[in-house]
């Protein structure tokens, strides 16, 4: 079967799957505003955004292209695709209707869009164990990955409500962010917090201090960000 086919045939399920959000689209940009679209009967379905609510509740400020797979087996390629940090759905879009993606997905990659260009591909993988906070559908951001370990980020954005004494109450949404470890062989979730730091990553795995010298013979012992964490997983994976 040609991939364009295979795409038609998947989007069309996909709609199908998904008749109940099928109709106008109340919203262009996919960013901010009332993101909702209305079905048959009128009655309306928000994708993730409110109204008023300052910022947006998608990963990217546009849509870009990407690759997604599903458990099933099945790959396809869009060049409309964004996720939504605050139903932990991933979205594509056609004529400005939304449509969240049938099918149980393995993992996803998306392009960076013009203000992420420097950090590449995003990819997301679920099927993770349950942490306090997640599950085992949870999409988690791959950042490295490796034989023994994988560095992920989660992410997610909720609505935070500000108070204003003799104002118009404002909402908007507000991004959280956690960093862990998986251990292949043992099938466990190492949590690191929310700080970008290699030095938890060096305390919670008790990364043997030989090991460690070598890491700080060739990077600042004061390194900060994701670039260093990434560097000290390719260490302990190698």
């Amino acid at each position: 079967m040609k991939p364009i086919i295979a795409l038609a045939i998947f989007l069309s399920y996909s709609i199908a799957s998904n008749a109940q959000v099928s109709g106008k689209h109340m919203g262009s940009t996919g960013v901010g505003g009332d993101l909702s679209i209305q079905n048959n009967d009128g009655k309306m379905i928000p994708i993730g955004a409110q109204a008023d609510t300052k910022g947006s509740p998608l990963l990217l400020e546009q849509w870009v292209s990407g690759t997604v797979n599903l458990k099933n087996g099945i790959k396809f390629n869009d060049s409309a695709l964004n996720y939504s940090l605050f139903e932990d759905k991933l979205y594509f879009k056609r004529d400005n209707q939304f449509f969240i993606v049938a099918g149980i997905i393995s993992d996803f990659y998306l392009a960076a869009d013009e203000e992420n260009k420097s950090k590449g591909l995003f990819h997301f993988v679920s099927g993770y164990p349950v942490t306090t906070t997640t599950n085992e559908n949870t999409f988690f951001q791959l950042l490295a990955d490796g034989g023994k370990y994988q560095l992920l980020k989660w992410q997610h954005k909720k609505i935070r409500e500000a108070y204003n004494y003799g104002g118009v109450n404002e909402t908007e949404y507000v991004s959280q962010e956690a960093y862990y470890v998986f251990e292949k062989a043992a099938h466990k979730m190492w949590s690191l917090g929310n700080k970008t730091n290699v030095q938890q990553i060096k305390n919670t795995l008790s990364v043997d201090e030989s090991i460690w010298k070598a890491y700080l013979d060739k990077h600042n012992t004061n390194s900060k960000g994701e670039s260093a964490m990434v560097e000290l997983i390719s260490v302990l994976n190698n």
